[in-house]
């Protein structure tokens, strides 16, 4: 399983599973989102781009044997493909100003792909192909409540270089 796989499923595991097992009261719910607020804050200080995003399209591309032979892991290259998503940018929080980006994942061969017209967060590490997804932990509801935090977050001076792309390898 690659490394986007395994944050995916930790992610999905916090986010998704845990909360259904808690007790259904309403302090329930500002715990889950007070983490997810923790993990937006952690995604904008250790990524060098962030933004409020609507999805326009994504394309899927098979990996090429270059690509798949630089990788440092044994992976099989016809075990991977490439999700490039399409997005129109409402907002930038961190990096330069765009219009529009765009932005690549690695996945597993056959992984589903969807575009979701409700704005989100995302926060983007920068390559030599542009910008691609860090994994799990790099999108967020575009509520008003994540909005300001993002806002917040982005606003504050950033110690070190290395410290804006913790997240990106």
């Amino acid at each position: 399983m690659s490394r986007v796989n395994l944050r995916f499923a930790a992610c999905l595991i916090w986010l998704c599973v845990l909360p259904a097992f808690a007790q259904p009261t309403a302090a329930a719910e500002p715990a889950t989102s007070a983490a997810q607020l923790n993990f937006l804050r952690d995604a904008i200080t250790n990524t060098p781009y962030s933004a409020l995003v609507v999805h326009t399209k994504v394309e899927i591309t098979a990996m090429s044997a270059r690509a798949a032979s630089s990788k440092k892991s044994a992976d099989d290259e016809s075990g991977e493909e490439r999700h490039i998503y399409h997005a129109r940018v409402l907002e930038t929080f961190k990096g330069k100003s765009y219009t529009t980006i765009r932005y690549e994942m690695v996945v597993e061969k056959g992984e589903s792909a969807s575009v979701d017209s409700e704005p989100q967060l995302l926060t983007l590490c920068l390559g030599k192909r542009g910008f691609y997804w860090p994994g799990t932990g790099a999108s967020f509801p575009g509520d008003t409540e994540f909005i300001a935090e993002a806002r917040r977050v982005a606003k504050r001076p950033v110690k070190n270089a290395t410290q804006s792309s913790k997240q990106c390898d």
